[in-house]
């Protein structure tokens, strides 16, 4: 063997030497050593939320009702913060030294954790600028929401951060961070407007600093930004509708008939909807909460009141349509309905009277008797099928039950069943005299605000109505095209030339009947019924609805005054200025010392 021979087996040797001594030392590193282990076990991946802007909401001629305005969120690591100067953020984020030394403590030492939210690009740039140095502090993009029109709060509601027990509770729905709708529209349609939340993976070492992306980031999910919505709700109307009920307690609801669009929508009293946003939303809740006019409560979705004597519309339309009356069906009245010994009483007008008569001048004998003639008539194999039969058209114009509007906690009212006054009565122990006060929408029929407007709405359709809606269409989130959003059609089983008779009376009740008040003039035929419901804590509510125009109505109306006495000196003019405002874009032209009379009057005591 040659020396070049010998040469290259010892090269040989030394290289397959060498790549044993890395193999042996990779297997001792990533097998044997327990310490490679322990450093892999000291880098972790966390999921950083990427929350997603929220989808705006415009009114009904796409003017940006609510949008969004962008904020900072502050986080801190307990364990390596360290500020410069603590005095920084006691001047920029109105917190004391105590306040900060005391949140700072109660965060996990080494896991980075919000510390000061809805920080405005102003005070973020400062933040940035002065704290450069800072140790333990970064800071994430956020939204809060901005009312552009601060009205209608109990229509829009407002959003919060999802809470541990929602985020249990969704089954991987919600993630940490989201923001959801609490109340209202933003609740109703919280999946359409929040959008997706995206996220980042990285990495962080065992004192919790990030030390990079995961995987390059090739597994981040970017956020999906909400779809618009666009709501039937005039903000013009709104808006004057929440002026005209200052220093009052009550409700008005506008409908436009021929869609079931809702325009307006007022509980009042009413409170800004800026209130409930960004970071003194806990203490401005605590705060209408405490409030002793309760401005938070939905008086038109929940308020239950008796109809009055709006109800004897309804009642007029079940009596025709079985022919147990005619339009030309007489009943006298003499202060009272004397078959039930002057039961309901009644104040004094002509008599005997017709139907419309009966109807203009609200009289309580005439319906008293239209009610009683209906359930005992011998058309009916029963008492019982008589009560079914009215029961079933009550029902049919949407009293006593929910409508399906799109916002949550719509209450039912009340429509009792036979059954419930077998329970009242005992079984077969009652009749009509026993429940005459229904013939007045004064027994134990219970309506909301909203089923009030949903009632004339029908009668303005002439028996069909489209379930209440706010949202009249979402946005295509590839095309920006508005989606209109189709709502279910009911229909009455009364005849239309029964509703036309009844809207002749109502046209009379406000050109020269109860309801002179909410006569506009003569190019508007409004069409409408006034109602005083009885309250044994104090002064009467005025009650009053009514549509406009008579042919082709533009808009249906229920107002409801707490405490204000008769319909027709309170409620039917402030909805005549709201059919005023609507029909004529936004102006009064022809009631202006009637609005100066309605906006200064205060039944807040």
């Amino acid at each position: 063997m040659d020396n070049l021979q010998i040469r290259g087996s010892v090269l040989i040797l030394c290289i397959g030497a060498i790549f044993l001594t890395f193999i042996v030392r990779l297997f001792s590193i990533q097998v044997l050593s327990s310490d490679y282990a322990r450093k892999a076990n000291d880098y972790v991946i966390r999921v950083k939320p990427i929350i997603p802007p929220r989808g705006n909401i415009y009114d009904r001629d796409v003017r940006i009702y609510v949008s969004n305005e962008p904020m900072f969120n502050m986080l801190v690591t307990p364990d390596e913060f360290w500020v410069p100067d603590t005095a920084v953020l006691v001047q920029l984020l109105g917190k004391t030294k105590e306040q900060i030394e005391a949140e700072i403590r109660k965060m996990p030492p080494r896991q980075e954790s919000v510390f000061a939210r809805y920080i405005s690009p102003e005070v973020y740039g400062k933040l940035q600028e002065q704290l450069w140095n800072a140790r333990g502090i970064s800071f994430t993009a956020s939204t809060k929401r901005s009312y552009v029109v601060p009205v209608g709060g109990n229509v829009l509601g407002y959003i919060s951060e999802v809470s541990q027990q929602e985020i249990e509770a969704a089954s991987g729905k919600y993630l940490s961070g989201d923001l959801i709708g609490k109340a209202g529209i933003e609740r109703s349609h919280d999946s359409t407007l929040r959008g997706i939340q995206g996220y980042r993976k990285v990495l962080k070492n065992v004192h919790n600093r990030e030390v990079g992306s995961f995987a390059g980031g090739s597994q981040d999910r970017q956020a999906t930004r909400g779809r618009d919505i666009l709501l039937g709700i005039d903000t013009r109307l709104q808006q004057f509708g929440e002026e005209l009920m200052q220093g009052k307690k009550g409700s008005i609801v506008a409908i436009e008939p021929s869609s079931g669009e809702i325009l307006a929508f007022i509980s009042a009293p009413s409170y800004d909807p800026n209130l409930l946003t960004g970071s003194d939303l806990r203490e401005n809740w605590g705060r209408l909460r405490s409030d002793t006019t309760n401005p938070l409560y939905n008086r038109p979705l929940m308020a239950r009141y008796p109809p009055g004597s709006i109800f004897k519309l309804a009642i007029a339309l079940a009596a025709l349509n079985e022919g147990t009356i005619t339009p030309e069906t007489y009943y006298g009245c003499g202060g009272g309905f004397k078959r039930n010994r002057g039961k309901p009483g009644c104040r004094f007008h002509p008599s005997p009277l017709k139907l419309d008569g009966a109807i203009q001048w609200s009289c309580n004998s005439y319906f008293a008797a239209t009610y009683m003639d209906f359930l005992h008539h011998d058309k009916f194999e029963t008492f019982y099928h008589s009560y079914e039969a009215w029961y079933e058209y009550m029902k049919g114009l949407g009293v006593g039950r929910t409508l399906g509007v799109d916002v949550p906690y719509e209450i039912a009212g009340n429509l009792p069943t036979a059954e419930r006054y077998d329970k009242i009565y005992g079984n077969g122990r009652w009749m009509a005299t026993n429940i005459i006060s229904n013939a007045i929408g004064q027994g134990e029929i219970i309506m909301t605000p909203l089923q009030m407007a949903n009632m004339v709405a029908t009668i303005a359709n002439r028996g069909r109505y489209t379930e209440p809606h706010f949202v009249r269409a979402v946005r295509d989130e590839n095309s920006g095209d508005w989606i209109k959003l189709r709502h279910e059609t009911f229909s009455s089983e009364i005849r239309r030339e029964h509703f036309e008779t009844v809207i002749d009376a109502m046209e009379q009740v406000v050109k020269s009947g109860t309801a002179r008040r909410a006569y506009i003039n003569d190019s508007i035929a409004v069409c409408g019924k006034t109602g005083t419901v009885q309250n044994p804590h104090g002064e009467d509510h005025a009650v009053f609805i009514g549509f406009a125009p008579k042919h082709n109505p533009q808009i249906a109306i229920a107002v409801v005054i707490e405490n204000a006495g008769g319909g027709g000196s309170w409620a039917a003019p402030t909805a005549s200025l709201m059919m005023e405002h609507y029909l004529w874009d936004g102006t009064i032209r022809y009631k202006q010392p009637e609005y100066e009379r309605v906006r200064q009057a205060r039944f807040i005591r």
